[in-house]
C-alpha cells in the first residue's frame, strides 16, 4: 500500500478533515505528524485536551504517530490540515518539494477570499488545495493564481456524521467567536450582545435551555476566565450552560433547536441539518455565508424574524449545494477521498 503523511497542526482547523482517516486507511498506510498546537510542546489551552480525543478516535487507523519530522522520502503524498504557511508547514513543503512529493493543503475555514493570500500559499505551502464547494472553486479559479489543477473540491468531511443523529431540539445554542473580555478583530460577545439576543424571551417562548459554545484559543489560554466572564454578564434568571472543548460537535449541533452564531465554519453544521441558524454580521468573517439569508444585524426583532422565517421555510438546500460538496446528502468524505485516490 502507498503511504500518506497527514500533518496535524490545530485541532479546531483539522477536525473537519480528520474523519477521512478511517476510510483512507483502507486504501493507504497513514502516518501522522503532530506538531504546533497538536504537538507535545504546548499545554492545552482549553478545558478538554482535544489531542487525546484525536487519539481516541483515530489512533487505531494510523500506522505511526510522530512528533518530529519523519523521513519524507517514504511517502507518496503529504496532506496538511491547514492552508497557511505557518506552524512549520512552509518548511515541510519546501523539503517535500526537493523530493518531488506532492502536498495537499486544506482550506483553513470560513474566511474571506484573498488572491494575495492565495498567491503566498500556492507553491509555498501546498501544490493543491481541498476546498469546501464550487463557490470556493470558482473564486479560486477566477483569481488567475495557479490553474484549475491546483484546486480540488472535497466538502467538509467531518459534517457527514450529522446523518447519524436525530434532531432532539433540546437547546438554544449560541456559538461565540470572541468574548468581551479580550481584544478582537471583530465585534465581541459582550453584555450588550447577549442582551440583544433576547435569550430570556427565547427561553420563555420555547422552554429550552441555552448552551453557550466557546472556542478555545492558544493566544487566550485562561479558559476559566471566559467561564467567569459569562457568569458575570449573563442574566441571573437564565437557564444556561457554558461549554468549550466538545468531543462531538455534530451531536452538540443535532441537540439544538435554534443556533445563533458568529459567522463560523461550525455553523455550516446546523445549516446542513436544517436547524434555524442566525449569523451575526460583524462578529466574524462572512466568507462563504455571503449569500446566506440568515446573516443579520445585532437586532432582537431581526433575529426573531429570521428564526421564524427559517423555521417555516426549512433547510436551504440551494445554499448547501453551492457551498459544500456532498453537503446535501452528507457524502463529503467520499468525494474528498476520491480526490486523493485520483491523485495517488
Amino acid at each position: 500500500m502507498k503511504k500518506i503523511l497527514l500533518v496535524a497542526t490545530i485541532y479546531r482547523v483539522g477536525e473537519r478533515i480528520y474523519p477521512i482517516i478511517p476510510k483512507l486507511s483502507k486504501k493507504f498506510n497513514i502516518d501522522v505528524l503532530k506538531t504546533a498546537q497538536m504537538g507535545k510542546g504546548i499545554n492545552w489551552y482549553g478545558d478538554n485536551d482535544l489531542r487525546a480525543i484525536f487519539d481516541k478516535k483515530y489512533k487505531k487507523y494510523i500506522k505511526n504517530i510522530y512528533y518530529e519530522l519523519p523521513n519524507l522520502s517514504d511517502y507518496d503524498l503529504i496532506i496538511f490540515d491547514d492552508d497557511r504557511p505557518r506552524n512549520g508547514l512552509k518548511q515541510i513543503y519546501q523539503k517535500a518539494k526537493t523530493l518531488n512529493i506532492l502536498t495537499i493543503g486544506n482550506f483553513h475555514g470560513n474566511k474571506e477570499f484573498c488572491s494575495k493570500n492565495l498567491n503566498n500559499q500556492l507553491n509555498r505551502c501546498w501544490d493543491k488545495i481541498q476546498l469546501f464547494g464550487y463557490k470556493d472553486y470558482q473564486k479560486h479559479v477566477e483569481s488567475g493564481v495557479g490553474s484549475k489543477e491546483n484546486f480540488l473540491v472535497g466538502g467538509i468531511p467531518c459534517n457527514d456524521s450529522l446523518k447519524k443523529y436525530e434532531r432532539t431540539d433540546e437547546n438554544i445554542l449560541v456559538i461565540v467567536n470572541f468574548l468581551g473580555n479580550r481584544t478582537a478583530p471583530f465585534n465581541r460577545f459582550d453584555e450588550n450582545t447577549f442582551r440583544s439576543l433576547g435569550l430570556l424571551d427565547l427561553q420563555k417562548e420555547f422552554n429550552k435551555k441555552v448552551v453557550v459554545k466557546l472556542k478555545s484559543r492558544a493566544d487566550h489560554p485562561d479558559s476559566q476566565s471566559d467561564f467567569n466572564y459569562l457568569d458575570n454578564i449573563l442574566p441571573k434568571n437564565l437557564d444556561y450552560e457554558v461549554i468549550m472543548d466538545v468531543e462531538d460537535d455534530n451531536k452538540m449541533m443535532s441537540d439544538s433547536f435554534i443556533v445563533i452564531s458568529a459567522p463560523s465554519t461550525l455553523a455550516f453544521k446546523s445549516v446542513q441539518k436544517g436547524i434555524p441558524t442566525v449569523l451575526l454580521d460583524g462578529y466574524g468573517q462572512i466568507g462563504n455565508f455571503y449569500d446566506f439569508k440568515g446573516v443579520v444585524d445585532l437586532d432582537t426583532q431581526k433575529i426573531f424574524d429570521e428564526i421564524e422565517r427559517q423555521y417555516n421555510k426549512g433547510r436551504d438546500e440551494k445554499f448547501i449545494r453551492n457551498t459544500i460538496d456532498g453537503g446535501i446528502d452528507f457524502t463529503s468524505t467520499e468525494k474528498y477521498i476520491n480526490n486523493i485516490k485520483d491523485i495517488v
